[in-house]
């Protein structure tokens, strides 16, 4: 009860003191004299608001306002003068005391807008009797020339009410329309981004000029010449116009190409001849034609406008109804300033309509933003069903790909490395010319099908991860020399020069560098050889040369046929070969440059090709340096039977390969033993290590890894254990033609050494002289 007691008290209390404040005293009489105050000529009586076009006055010009406020007694609190529209370029003196000046420096007329104005009275210049106040004033034309009618009164009293005032005619209209010509950056921007949404040039452009021009509306004053701001309004008015309507008609899909032109010549053609009229009386002519036509063609587009926004949603629809149509009206209502219809008070209405028109295509703006996300959700959700469809469909076939692979490779080098080494055998046997040749070319022949091979093999390791890197220091030279015995005969018999070059180093040293020797040895290879193939004159150059203190570059150069720009990223496919659409062999198979990204991956380092065509290629590759002594290699003599006094037992399912193994392994002073599966070697197992004597057992194992029932490496495991019961070890060497991923990464996980079908016999030899074992004693 007792709070309700005090809010009855505190609202009396208001309403008395609203009661008992004084209204202001509203002073409309005045006198008007031309120049200044100080020089008292002469003035006319005028009745506030005035109009200076009305009386003959033309601005730019300078006037002095009196009036005389009559007062029964001095005040004993501060008073104030407020005055709604006022120029910039203003001074006020109260009896004699001068108040408040602005802008009055020298002579030049500097205002651009009227504004409202509150100047403070002190209590000490107001007095009892009459009050003389005089205002001097400088007014431009850009806006109706004239001032608001003298209001007096308390300070108390009016700041509250000018504040808001202020803030509702000035501060809110100019920042809303300094915002939304930010805003209409954005759009512009927007559209230089996509260039086909050109409603978002039209409006952003709109936004832009118009918002612009009415934030001028609420500028106090500008320095620019009087006669240039007057054409720049309308100027403005102009291309507002034209932006408008090309808005207008993009916004509601009217295609009207035979209105542009004279909708350019409205919007940019009077502007260009309001320069010629600049300063001079036919401006304001021009204005009187050219506003209505500008309004008339607005009519126009804002009825389609509206119509168009109401088949959309109701919001946007509405911001699109009364932003268009309060824009119309209120130009209609602004141009009204051009005549004695409003007075100076009369505020502008277009600065607080071109804002809603932003918001309508806001929300338009929303709405399309919205769709578009809708829409792209849809299209994420049916493009990642498509792509695991896809990569179902991948994935089966990738497996059916691996599977007839592993099936067609371990059938092919079956036949293929028999054949090899039957070939091999001979060419040790052959003994008059005319059969050389014929085992030469058979010889060819078979090293065409094993590159096949082996490169289909090289793939599937590296897909499958089964190579692993093996660090150490490598000499350079070393490597040099090895790829240049192996590509030599091919360049020279291309008539090529195969060149190698090194930087220069101390005699002592070598230069070093930390890699895997064999993968490096594959990488350089390659490219040399593909060099080769793809040279007809010329020569190709592997240099090597330092990359800062702690990298080398080796670059493989050729003069060969050069690789367009699309086709540089396309040659480390599998099988694409440039200019080869007969797929020669000569030319290799197309896996070479695959292998060598996938080699040099491993490796840690990137491959990069620069080429011309008709000039010529250089593929390149950066390493680690690693310098360290050079320590000679020792070179061994090979004898005739590397094998002689080692037991090597033999398992092969295929008869003719195991024939020509047999054979092979003969010749090199192996005793040999065969079988053509394992159960048939476990079935016999018993008898041999029961009666055979320890030296007849064998020191490596020979096995084909794909057999007849248990494989290769059961069978290694299996014959292992039983040696070891005997006080006797065994080294495997399995045989294999698989290229299924998963095979390949479980022989490399078992720790054997696999040796890759179809082989030569150099390899085959090399591994088995590489698997000598200790043998145990006992």
């Amino acid at each position: 009860m007792g709070f309700i007691i005090r809010l009855l008290c505190w609202s009396a209390l208001c309403l008395a003191n609203l009661a008992w404040a004084a209204p202001p005293v509203v002073i409309t009489d005045a006198m008007l004299a031309p120049g200044n105050c100080a020089q008292r000529t002469p003035g006319r009586p005028v009745k506030l608001p005035d109009d200076w076009r009305q009386m003959g006055i033309k601005p730019p010009a300078e006037y002095c306002y009196r009036v005389r406020l009559v007062m029964e007694r001095s005040p004993v609190v501060p008073w104030a003068l407020r005055i709604d529209r006022l120029p910039g370029n203003h001074r006020v003196t109260v009896n004699g005391f001068q108040l408040a000046t602005r802008h009055m420096e020298g002579s030049t007329i500097t205002s651009m807008a009227p504004l409202p104005y509150l100047i403070e009275l002190p209590v000490n210049v107001l007095g009892a009797g009459d009050n003389d106040i005089e205002i001097d004033v400088r007014m431009n034309p850009f806006r109706k020339p004239g001032v608001a009618p003298f209001q007096f009164g308390p300070m108390a009293d009016m700041r509250n009410d000018f504040d808001s005032a202020s803030w509702w005619t000035v501060d809110l209209p100019q920042t809303l329309n300094m915002s939304v010509a930010g805003m209409a950056l954005f759009l512009l921007l927007a559209w230089r981004s996509r260039p086909r949404d050109v409603i978002f040039a039209y409006f952003g452009w709109l936004m832009l000029v118009m918002c612009g021009r009415n934030a001028l509306y609420f500028v106090e004053t500008i320095a620019w010449p009087t006669p240039v701001v007057d054409w720049l309004f309308f100027a403005t008015h102009a291309v507002t116009t034209y932006y408008q309507v090309m808005f207008g008609m993009a916004y509601a899909n009217i295609k009207a190409e035979r209105f542009v032109p004279p909708l350019r010549m409205m919007g940019f053609g009077l502007p260009v001849l309001g320069v010629f009229a600049m300063g001079t009386p036919y401006l304001d002519l021009m204005r009187m034609f050219a506003y209505p036509m500008m309004m008339l063609g607005g009519v126009l587009v804002v009825y389609k406008v509206v119509q168009t926004a109401w088949t959309k949603h109701w919001l946007e629809a509405t911001a699109m109804t009364l932003g268009p149509v309060g824009t119309l009206i209120s130009m209609a209502h602004d141009y009204l300033f051009l005549t004695p219809y409003v007075q100076v008070t009369d505020l502008y209405w277009t600065p607080y309509f071109a804002p809603i028109i932003f918001l309508g295509f806001a929300l338009t703006l929303m709405r399309k933003f919205i769709d578009a996300m809708n829409l792209s959700e849809r299209l994420n959700v049916t493009l990642e069903e498509r792509v695991a469809e896809r990569t179902r469909a991948l994935e089966v076939a990738n497996q059916s790909k691996t599977r007839f692979l592993a099936a067609a490779s371990h059938d092919l080098r079956q036949p293929t490395a028999a054949i090899g080494l039957l070939v091999s055998l001979l060419r040790q046997q052959a003994t008059t010319p005319e059969t050389k040749d014929l085992a030469n070319m058979l010889d060819e022949a078979v090293s065409s099908m094993e590159s096949l091979l082996v490169g289909l093999l090289d793939i599937s390791k590296l897909d499958a991860g089964a190579v692993k890197p093996e660090f150490q220091s490598v000499s350079m030279y070393d490597v040099f020399q090895a790829v240049k015995v192996h590509e030599h005969s091919a360049a020279v018999g291309k008539g090529l020069d195969l060149r190698f070059r090194l930087p220069r180093q101390h005699e002592s040293n070598q230069l070093m560098v930390l890699t895997d020797p064999m993968l490096l040895h594959s990488v350089l290879r390659n490219l040399v050889a593909n060099a080769i193939r793809y040279t007809q004159q010329g020569g190709v150059l592997v240099a090597a040369r330092r990359r800062g203190k702690h990298r080398l570059r080796i670059e493989v150069w050729d003069t060969g046929i050069g690789i367009s720009p699309e086709q540089q990223e396309r040659i480390f496919e599998e099988f694409y070969q440039v200019g080869n659409a007969a797929r020669d062999r000569k030319r290799g198979i197309g896996l070479g440059l695959a292998i060598v990204r996938r080699t040099a991956s491993i490796l840690g380092e990137q491959i990069s090709v620069r080429s011309q065509l008709g000039r010529g290629s250089c593929f390149a590759i950066e390493l680690p340096l690693n310098l360290v002594p050079s320590k000679p290699a020792k070179i061994q003599d090979t004898p005739k039977q590397p094998l002689a006094g080692r037991v090597i037992w033999l398992v092969e399912d295929d008869m003719i390969l195991r024939r020509a193994l047999g054979e092979m392994l003969h010749n090199w002073g192996a005793h040999t033993r065969t079988w053509p599966d394992a159960e048939a070697l476990i079935d016999e197992l018993p008898d041999l290590l029961g009666s055979a004597d320890p030296e007849f057992l064998p020191d490596t194992l020979v096995t084909d890894y794909r057999l007849p029932g248990m494989d290769g490496l059961a069978l290694a495991q299996h014959l292992g254990l039983q040696l070891r019961t005997q006080g006797h070890t065994v080294k495997p060497v399995i045989v294999s033609g698989d290229t299924s991923p998963s095979e390949l990464a479980r022989l490399n996980d078992s720790g054997l050494e696999v040796l890759a079908k179809p082989f030569r016999s150099e390899r085959l030899l090399e591994r088995l002289l590489a698997a000598r074992p200790h043998r145990s004693t006992d």
